[in-house]
C-alpha cells in the first residue's frame, strides 16, 4: 500500500446561532471542491454537530473538518457537561432535541465511522462521511488532528502512514509555522512514498534528504510489526512519542538535532519496544504537550484514533504553535 495521509483540519469555533450557519457553509465549500462529495449529507452532519454544541454544550465548542479522500470528516469538540449517564454508544445513538430535530442519530446514519466519547470534561464526536480514505488495514486502525496555528490555511505539521502487513508512520514538525514550515513538513512527508518497506533509518536518512533546502524540522518514525510483537522507533528532535499496553505506558526514546539543515543527518538510534493486541501508539509535535495521565481518561484507548487524537488536542494543546496528533491502535482485540 501506497503512503496516506491528510491535509490540515480547519477549527471552526462554534459558540453561537450564528456561527452554526457559518461552519455549514464552510463545511459545504469544502464537500462541494471534492469530486463525488455529497454536499448535502456533509451540510446536514455539519449543522445537527454545531447545532448541538449551541445547544448543549458549556460554552459551545467547535468543529474540526478536512477533506478525506471524497468526503468530509467533521469532529465536534466541547469542554462539557458531558452526555447523559451511560451516554451513547456508536451503536446506539438516541436524538438530541434542537438542531433540524433529527440530531446524533441522522449523524451516524450520514457516517461510514461514527464514534463518541463523553466525560463530565467534554465530549468528541466524530463523523466520517461515506467516501472518506480508508483509516484501517489489517489489524491497525489510525488518526489524526493536524490544526494550524490559526485554525485554517497551511500546517507545519504533517504525518503519513504506510500499511500492508506491517505499518510505517512518519510524523514530522517544520521549523516555526506558515507556508515556509509547511514545505519543510511535505518534503519529509514525500520521503515515506519511495521508502515504504519498514527501514526506518534509511527513511530517516530520505526525509531529511528532502528536507535539505528547507527550513528542516524534527520527525520521528516507526515500524509496527505484528508477527514479531514488534515496534520499532527512531526521532530526531521533540517529537513526543508514547506508547500504552492497558494501564502501563512508556516513552519512545528520541534525540536531540534538527533535520534538513546541515548536510549530515543527527544522531538517531532505532530502538525496539515490545508490541501485542490492544497496544496504542501516539505521536504529537510540541504543539501538544507531552504529559497526560490515560487514567484521567477512562476507556478513551478504545475508542477511535480520530477521536483519541481530537481528546489530545483539546486538553493539552499548547495555542502557541501548530498542533497535531497521530494515534495508532491495535485492534486485534475488538472482537474479543
Amino acid at each position: 500500500m501506497g503512503a496516506l495521509t491528510q491535509r490540515p483540519h480547519r477549527l471552526l469555533a462554534v459558540r453561537a446561532e450564528e456561527d452554526v450557519g457559518a461552519a455549514r457553509r464552510t463545511v459545504a465549500r469544502i464537500a462541494g471542491s471534492l469530486p463525488g462529495a455529497q454536499a448535502g449529507s456533509a451540510e446536514l452532519a455539519a449543522t445537527e454537530l454545531a447545532t448541538n454544541l449551541v445547544r448543549h454544550a458549556t460554552s459551545g465548542g467547535y468543529l474540526l473538518c478536512r477533506a478525506s479522500g471524497g468526503a468530509v470528516e467533521l469532529l465536534a469538540v466541547d469542554r462539557g457537561p458531558g452526555m447523559p449517564p451511560g451516554g451513547p454508544e456508536p451503536a446506539r445513538v438516541p436524538p438530541r432535541a434542537g438542531g433540524l430535530g433529527v440530531g446524533l442519530s441522522a449523524v451516524r446514519r450520514l457516517s461510514a465511522v461514527f464514534d463518541c466519547y463523553s466525560r463530565p470534561s467534554g465530549t468528541v464526536i466524530l463523523a466520517r462521511l461515506h467516501g472518506c480514505a480508508p483509516s484501517r488495514s489489517g489489524p491497525f486502525a489510525w488518526g489524526a488532528v493536524n490544526v494550524p496555528l490559526d485554525g485554517s490555511g497551511e500546517s507545519g505539521d504533517g504525518w503519513a502512514v504506510a500499511a500492508d502487513g506491517r505499518l510505517t508512520a512518519l510524523v514530522v514538525d517544520g521549523l516555526g509555522h506558515g507556508p515556509r514550515a509547511a514545505e519543510a513538513a511535505q518534503a519529509a512527508i514525500s520521503a515515506l512514498g519511495t521508502c515504504p518497506n519498514g527501514d526506518i533509518e534509511r527513511l530517516l536518512r530520505r526525509a531529511h534528504e528532502a528536507m535539505l533546502g528547507t527550513r528542516g524540522g524534527v520527525l520521528a518514525t516507526c515500524t509496527i510489526d505484528p508477527g514479531r510483537g514488534e515496534l520499532t522507533y527512531a526521532g530526531v528532535g521533540n517529537i513526543a512519542g508514547r506508547l500504552f499496553h492497558g494501564t502501563r505506558s512508556q516513552g519512545l526514546v528520541s534525540h536531540d538535532g534538527t533535520a534538513g539543515t546541515q548536510l549530515a543527518l543527527p544522531r538517531a538510534r532505532v530502538l525496539a519496544y515490545p508490541w501485542a493486541p490492544g497496544a496504542v501508539v501516539t505521536l504529537t509535535s510540541d504543539g501538544i504537550g507531552r504529559h497526560w495521565d490515560p487514567a484521567a481518561y477512562p476507556g478513551l484507548l478504545h475508542h477511535d484514533p480520530a477521536v483519541i487524537a481530537a481528546t489530545l488536542h483539546r486538553d493539552h494543546g499548547r495555542g502557541a504553535d501548530d498542533a497535531m496528533a497521530l494515534v495508532i491502535r491495535d485492534t486485534r482485540r475488538d472482537a474479543a
